[in-house]
């Protein structure tokens, strides 16, 4: 496997970006936050949309696969401009 930029648009309501454990790329409206109250491998959605971006790559590649070569999931959330 190798790592690839993708280039895309979104509308300007999608302010943020993270990737779940499974590798899936998602964009978000408001805020998206870790659940604490059980053990999760995705983001907390409370309020607003969101898109997914790419699908799973734990069809294709484990978890641990992903977080070794892409990072730990739980670091992936940035702020988009």
């Amino acid at each position: 496997m190798k790592p690839i930029t993708i280039k895309t648009i979104v509308s300007n309501n999608y302010r943020y970006m993270a990737r779940d454990l499974n590798g899936a790329v998602y964009v978000f409206e408001d805020e998206p936050s870790l659940a604490t109250d059980i053990a999760c491998d995705t983001w907390d959605v409370k309020t607003g949309e969101l898109l997914e971006i790419t699908r799973p790559l734990a069809e294709e590649i484990s978890s641990d696969y992903a977080t070794e070569e892409l990072g730990d999931w739980r670091d992936s959330l940035i702020e988009l401009s």
